[in-house]
């Protein structure tokens, strides 16, 4: 099931109802969009926030194992700001939690906003960036950093230049000791240029954590994403599209998760592609996001994905995205350094749909677009705005299809 299967009682909850899609009481809903689509309302339960507690100890535990110097200070850890105004539901439910602290059930919600580091924001989009760099400017101990997109992070940097010019991390925050965000598929591409602001502090892999709920989260030995079984009931799909259990999941494939949770998701289609890379002393599998299902752009038959998009850049060692043009038809390759888009394009016409689309003349030439000065943080603020979501929510993606190139070039202006 997806969420139009969901939408019904979702409507019929957010309208008041109680007991629509679970026995427990309906906290509120969380507004969150996949790559491409437009804003969803998350129903958010006293059970899911039992589930997300789980995953959260489990997390912090092999903290205390793997890395007890985290807890030597506060931490930032945030999704982020909304980036949109506060709403209610027509039976009076908010919609957008308070803090992250309200995923979780009252006791532990209390315990972490005791320990976090929480930006006082005047509600404007606009100056997130700078009124949290202020919050973390007045945190001297602070030892850990917990957001979604690296590219959120990078904002806060850039906001932390304007302010203090040439810095250091360690300088400004000398017990910093690990960051945590996303770091595969599309937020790859951002890690080394994070690692290199960071000048040294630990990166670590989120797991594969999201609205709807919980998939992985690093292991307690090694940090290695591991399967959050102690979170919701997963299932999941092989690329034939078949329904597939986790004792049959088999190394190297890659698989559609689907989740059930006490927020009332039914086997739920998160969309999510997950590899299996390997199998733990736990008997649990080691995951590793992958992308989008159905991030594929096919204007005249040509069947590019995202992810034969990612690895053409990563080969390339540029950054950049690709923007589908239905008018031409044709692409536009908007890159960080326009000489490498030669071999970007060498690299994508090894799939011989969308080469023999180019020999065709189907599809025109690739046009090539040079990338502004912080282009990272301007396409995450405006798809963002876009969805009505929040800005720490936004996964870049490396394939627009539903986004016209004059908006996206007007977004980067």
């Amino acid at each position: 099931m997806d969420y139009e299967d969901h939408r019904s009682w979702i409507e019929r909850a957010a309208n008041g109802e109680d007991g629509v899609l679970a026995c427990d009481k309906i906290m509120g809903f969380e507004k969150t969009s996949g790559t491409s689509s437009q804003a969803k309302w998350i129903p958010i339960s006293e059970g899911l926030q039992q589930e997300f507690a789980r995953g959260l100890a489990s997390w912090f535990s092999g903290w205390q194992q793997r890395r007890p110097e985290v807890f030597a200070g506060r931490a930032y850890w945030a999704i982020s700001p909304p980036g949109m105004k506060p709403e209610i539901t027509p039976g009076g439910l908010p919609v957008g939690m308070t803090s992250d602290a309200a995923y979780f059930p009252d006791e532990v919600g209390a315990r972490l906003a005791g320990w976090l580091v929480i930006p006082e924001l005047s509600g404007r989009p606009e100056a997130v960036f700078e009124e949290t760099a202020d919050a973390l400017l007045a945190a001297p101990d602070l030892s850990v950093i917990s957001v979604w997109s690296p590219t959120f992070l990078l904002g806060i940097d850039a906001a932390l230049r304007r302010m203090r010019g040439d810095f250091s991390w360690r300088e400004l925050w000398p017990r910093l000791a690990l960051v945590s965000c996303w770091a595969d598929a599309s937020s790859a591409q951002w890690i080394p240029r994070l690692s290199e602001r960071l000048g040294g502090i630990s990166i670590e892999a989120k797991g594969l954590l999201a609205t709807e709920g919980i998939t992985s989260v690093p292991d307690a030995i090694d940090g290695s994403p591991r399967l959050a079984s102690e979170c919701h009931w997963h299932e999941f799909i092989d690329e034939e599209g078949r329904f597939t259990e986790i004792s049959d999941l088999k190394l190297g494939q890659i698989y559609e998760v689907l989740i059930t949770t006490g927020g009332g998701l039914f086997r739920y289609r998160s969309g999510d592609r997950v590899r299996v890379t390997g199998t733990g002393a736990d008997g649990l599998p080691r995951l590793r996001f992958v992308g989008r299902a159905g991030s594929v752009s096919d204007l005249v038959g040509e069947k590019l994905s995202e992810s034969q998009v990612l690895e053409a850049l990563v080969a390339s060692g540029s950054r950049g995205f690709m923007v589908a043009d239905p008018q031409r038809p044709g692409y536009i390759l908007w890159l960080e350094d326009p000489l490498r888009a030669g071999a970007v394009e060498r690299d994508l016409r090894q799939n011989p749909y969308f080469d023999q689309a180019c020999a065709l003349l189907q599809l025109g030439p690739l046009e090539v677009r040079q990338l502004p000065e912080e282009w990272g943080v301007k396409l995450t603020s405006s798809f963002a705005r876009h969805r009505g979501c929040r800005i720490g929510d936004v996964k870049l993606p490396i394939l627009l299809t539903q986004i016209t190139p004059g908006e996206v070039a007007a977004w980067l202006d």
